[in-house]
């Protein structure tokens, strides 16, 4: 399912001048920040008045696509013991990241 996501704000009047590269750059930036947020959406369109930016975006989706992120921890002379045990330092990588130790994969780089 997707919304529209209507965001306005508010200012001190902005000069005439300034307002045709604030809308660019308000539109540009919308679209990078949710791209990496990895949401898809439709149209952007960008508003304004002396005293009133306006963002529109169509069709923003309600929850983000799914990633996978890999991440570098300790190596695994440190990660590991000389039995394949996790040491404190696997136990506290794997806290960080939010994951099981059990679920921790050694990987050549």
């Amino acid at each position: 399912m997707t919304r529209d996501l209507l965001l306005e704000i508010g200012t001190e009047e902005i000069p005439a001048g300034y307002l045709p590269p604030a809308l660019r750059q308000l539109e540009e930036l919308a679209r990078k920040e949710i791209s990496a947020a990895r949401l898809s959406f439709g149209e952007t369109r960008a508003y304004a008045t002396p005293r009133r930016l306006v963002l529109h975006i169509t069709r923003v989706a309600e929850a983000q696509k799914s990633g996978v992120r890999e991440v570098l921890g300790p190596a695994r002379s440190v990660a590991y013991d000389v039995a394949g045990n996790p040491t404190k330092a696997a136990e506290g990588f794997a806290r960080s990241q939010g994951v099981d130790v059990g679920k921790l994969k050694v990987v050549s780089t």
